[in-house]
């Protein structure tokens, strides 16, 4: 609110053709009948409106050019922000202030900032060095945005191996005290064009900086194109990035103090959670099957990601009649189907293993979870059958291809069993006879 009183003022003095200037204790500035205020030593300008114009004094000692509202410049000779340009041959000081490589000056009337082409005489393109950085889902290249303007390149060219503009997502910024034009793309697979590789521990994402010469009648130099790479190790959920096609879904659930987040499920063949099933592959009936939940946008150290029930139905329909349960009260059903829940409410990981299995003639399989955010600051882990899914829990779900003896009823006791649990019901009788 006080900037925005000061960008205010400054444009109404403006547009009056008023010689504007303001130094924090400036009584004329502060009686203008767009502020009616009072000053103060500490605090400068204050409006009778309840909104602060204000440059305080211990920050105007060691950066005045700070304080200035826009449209004002910082003038040494009278301690103040003033709108007018006196003479071009004035001391500038611009606001935010410039970075290293940078200087200000008058530009159409307005300080600007503008590159230091002092600081990149007599370099080379061998001296263009990209930075990468790879955050936990994007890649970032930044390139020193005066030295590509010395070196005849066009930094407003950025593109990728995709050159739609949906992946021309480019902006300004400072690193090291330096100004760079960057550009973004996500880390996953298809994603703007990227090349993805992967060993037995790490993905790898390569995409292509193509950045063009200035425009001239003449060519001198060739366009350059500037491969980079993030590498991430292979997680529950980079894996799932690197799959364009994996088995997985995603819903929105809340929580007090966190808003809305997505959390995803997604089914893996390894017990390193690390293999995703695609939505071509065909499971066979009696195989391992393990089942991935995740989020990455709460505090790990306050919430923890909860399982609270799933079960799985023939159809998509979560209020199928004859579904059958899996998961209840956080802890395995044991109502047929044999399950593992390895981790559930201890981070913002569940794990749970089940023996794949099918209903009676039929080749789909659908998993249903009820899940939800939980504050560590109470119980988590354990399990809690009396628990049903409530207010606070949101439900996200899958569907596999089967492929084996589709031969297990959904009728009678409404259980599916598994191959294992089916061939020891049959041969415990017979073995008790033999024996």
């Amino acid at each position: 609110m006080k900037f925005l009183c000061m960008f205010l003022l400054a444009a109404l003095l403006k547009e009056a053709g008023a010689a504007g200037c303001y130094a924090g204790t400036d009584h004329p500035m502060c009686s203008a009948s767009t502020c009616a205020g009072y000053c103060t030593a500490d605090n400068g300008c204050s409006c009778n409106d309840d909104v602060t114009l204000c440059v305080p004094t211990t920050q105007c000692t060691t950066a005045p050019a700070l304080c200035c509202p826009e449209g004002f410049h910082w003038d040494p000779s009278s301690s103040c922000c003033s709108d007018k340009v006196v003479s071009p041959t004035d001391v500038v000081h611009c606001s935010p202030l410039c970075s290293s490589d940078e200087v200000c000056v008058y530009k159409s009337g307005v300080a600007t900032c503008v590159c230091d082409n002092s600081t990149y005489r007599n370099k080379t393109i061998a001296d263009l060095a990209p930075s990468v950085t790879c955050d936990s889902s994007v890649m970032i290249v930044s390139v020193s945005k005066c030295l590509l303007d010395a070196l005849g390149y066009d930094y407003s060219s950025f593109q990728l191996n995709d050159k739609s503009d949906s992946c021309n997502v480019t902006y300004s910024d400072v690193i090291n005290n330096k100004r760079v034009h960057s550009i973004e793309v996500l880390a996953r697979t298809g994603s703007c064009g990227n090349v993805v590789s992967s060993d037995s521990s790490k993905v790898n994402y390569t995409n292509t900086l193509h950045i063009g010469n200035k425009n001239s009648p003449f060519v001198t130099k060739n366009p350059i194109n500037y491969n980079f790479t993030c590498s991430y190790n292979l997680t529950m959920q980079t894996s799932l990035n690197f799959s364009a096609n994996a088995v997985s879904s995603s819903v929105n659930i809340t929580a007090d103090g966190v808003g809305s987040v997505p959390v995803t499920m997604a089914a893996y063949k390894d017990q390193g959670y690390t293999i995703p099933i695609q939505d071509t592959d065909t499971v066979i009936v009696g195989s391992d099957l393990y089942l991935g939940l995740f989020t990455q946008f709460v505090d790990g150290e306050k919430f923890a990601l909860r399982v609270e029930q799933c079960f799985a139905s023939p159809i998509n329909d979560p209020n199928y009649v004859n579904k059958v349960p899996l998961v209840t009260g956080g802890c395995p059903a044991n109502q047929g189907v044999y399950t593992e829940v390895n981790v559930n409410g201890a981070g913002l990981e569940a794990r749970i293993k089940i023996s794949s299995f099918t209903f009676q003639d039929q080749t789909k399989l659908f998993i249903f979870c009820d899940v939800r955010l939980c504050d560590k600051t109470g119980t988590c882990t354990g399990c809690n059958v009396g628990r049903a899914a409530g207010a606070d829990t949101s439900q996200v779900g899958i569907s596999l291809s089967l492929e084996g003896d589709n031969s297990y009823s959904s009728s009678g006791s409404h259980r599916a069993v598994s191959w294992a649990v089916l061939a020891a019901s049959l041969l415990g009788p017979l073995c008790t006879k033999l024996f």
